[in-house]
């Protein structure tokens, strides 16, 4: 959305209504702010469920997420994540838990400043966005957290009904593809090893450039399950990110690579083909919002399954067996080749007598019946 400095009257936010009727000081004390003081805009809105505010405080710069729910959940994930030494000032990091307050579901949290990796990738720098967000998936993988719900595949395909109905309404065709989609994901259905830290909705624009490592921001929906959910998400975005601007296809490709390269040893191939594949199904079901902006919406959203398909017929194929080595030749020394060998070069070069003896030793050696 268009930032604004208009904050909208929404009942079902109780935290919006406390700042537009109290002002920002008086809603929320534990910022210490004298009446009137800093700046703020919206940045982010969904109507009846949450909305982000950017707020220049002073030398502070803020985010306030106001949402119609208790966000207890989401601060004590960052206050674990601050524990674990992850909203520091260097390195992978989340932004830091400054105050909250539950009766109006109000968090506020500082304000990462970076680009995005999907804007790295848009000036150039999709080596750069790959390989910091495979930084932040080995690091998610090592954090000792069970924080969350339980995410996974079975959770995929549960929520896969719902956006199969969504492009069955947008277009005939869309549906069709859809189900057909659908159906190959509930027969490819991966397992699922001992569950990590997961964002939830790891989107390329939910990635930042520190400088010096990754920033992840809306940790909202964050849970508990296979490192591929996140991975197949990143990979969705930046596949779509060529899809919708074709100068950038080699970039995303760039950005891919880099990931891969990155998270090499960490994630399962066919696993990562299907989370990529629901991935770009849930993009794809998006129809609601973006044919009221993209003239080619219908084409996009064949594309989107297109891809999807071919990568869901992937994650089903049997792995590849493992290709067998050719059995190395036995060659072992004879007693009397050894003893000699080891005189020979123990305290001294062999002499050309020696070094004679010592291969008329090895030719019997090899040649011996074993």
């Amino acid at each position: 959305m268009k930032p604004t400095t208009e904050l909208p009257a929404d009942p079902a936010l109780p935290g919006i209504e406390a700042i537009r009727a109290l002002g920002l000081a008086r809603a929320i004390p534990q910022l210490e702010l004298e009446a009137g003081a800093g700046e703020i805009r919206l940045v982010g809105y969904t109507p009846g469920a949450r909305a982000t505010l950017e707020a220049h405080l002073g030398p502070r710069h803020l985010a306030i997420k106001l949402y119609a729910h208790d966000p207890a959940p989401e601060a004590e994930l960052y206050e674990a994540l601050a524990h674990a030494g992850l909203a520091g000032d260097a390195g992978p990091r989340v932004p830091p838990l400054l105050a909250r307050q539950h009766d109006l579901g109000i968090l506020v949290i500082g304000w990462l400043e970076g680009p995005t990796v999907e804007e790295l990738v848009k000036v150039g720098k999709g080596s750069r966005a790959g390989q910091l967000v495979a930084d932040w998936m080995r690091c998610a993988a090592a954090l000792p957290l069970s924080l969350g719900p339980k995410l996974g595949s079975a959770r995929v395909l549960y929520r896969a009904g719902e956006w199969v109905a969504l492009l069955v309404a947008a277009d005939p065709g869309l549906g069709k593809t859809a189900k057909a989609l659908a159906r190959v994901l509930a027969n490819t259905q991966p397992r699922e090893e001992a569950p990590r830290l997961l964002h939830g909705t790891f989107y390329a624009r939910h990635v930042l450039e520190l400088g010096d490592g990754p920033g992840v921001i809306d940790w909202q929906r964050y849970g508990q399950g296979p490192s591929e959910l996140d991975a197949g998400m990143f990979l969705a975005t930046i596949w779509r990110l060529g899809l919708d601007h074709p100068a950038l296809v080699a970039e995303a490709s760039r950005a891919e690579q880099a990931f891969l390269t990155g998270t090499e040893g960490l994630l399962d191939e066919r696993a990562l083909a299907w989370h990529r594949a629901a991935a770009l199904l849930r993009l794809a079901s998006k129809v609601h919002v973006v044919e009221r902006r993209k003239p080619h919406w219908l084409t996009r959203a064949q594309a989107l399954l297109g891809e999807a398909l071919q990568l869901a017929e992937r994650a089903g194929q049997p792995a590849p067996e493992p290709r067998a080595e050719a059995p190395a030749t036995a060659f072992k020394l004879n007693g009397a080749a050894l003893a000699l060998l080891l005189q020979a070069l123990a305290t001294r070069p062999a002499t050309p007598e020696e070094l004679e003896r010592i291969r008329k030793l090895l030719d019997e050696t090899r040649h011996r019946p074993s």
